[in-house]
């Protein structure tokens, strides 16, 4: 490995994380609001409560986010958190579907899908070829770093979790895990 010199007057190239032009995200999820945005900006742009409905359809129950899922009365919901009271993570599935949902709801988009392939023109004998084409679309975060807050008296194993999320899920090319306290002072 070679040494390369750095210089004040050079500007970063397109691969290096360091430049106003990266638009790194920042998710700060909490016991009552998920919070994202970009990073460098005043306020987050998303802002979504972490408590949500469970609607019982037939033998499944559904889970459903945001606002208005949790706000507007509906008969036989339930209400419920994936955090604890002291910001920790208790039901890791439904927290990463939250975050998803408060990064792609308000922050990113999801990918457009080639219109030949959209599910009404596909052919049903070429099924690992569609799988392919699913496993792509599922990744929100492949083109933007992402800084995520923890509380400050998280467990090493409740610190790997986020990196697995971020990482192999979402396929996010770079991740920090930052404890909220420091991030405060």
């Amino acid at each position: 490995m070679t040494a390369t010199n750095l210089s004040n007057s050079v500007a970063p190239g397109p691969t290096e994380y360091g430049g106003d032009e990266i638009s790194a995200l920042v998710l700060d999820p909490g016991y009552t609001v998920v919070r994202g945005g970009f990073a460098g900006e005043d306020v987050p742009k998303s802002v979504v409560p972490s408590f949500y409905g469970i609607i019982p359809s037939g033998p499944e129950r559904k889970r459903v986010y945001g606002e208005n899922a949790i706000y507007t009365p509906s008969p036989n919901i339930e209400i419920g958190n994936p955090m604890s009271k002291n910001g920790l993570v208790e039901d890791w599935e439904t927290a990463t579907n939250l975050w998803e949902y408060a990064i792609t709801s308000r922050l990113t988009n999801t990918k457009p899908s080639n219109p030949m392939t959209n599910g009404l023109n596909e052919k049903t004998d070429d099924l690992k070829q569609e799988m392919e084409g699913v496993e792509m679309q599922e990744r929100p975060l492949e083109e933007n770093p992402l800084l995520m807050t923890e509380a400050g008296w998280n467990a090493g194993k409740g610190r790997e979790k986020p990196i697995e999320i971020a990482m192999e899920n979402w396929g996010a090319p770079a991740f920090w895990l930052a404890r909220s306290g420091v991030l405060s002072a």
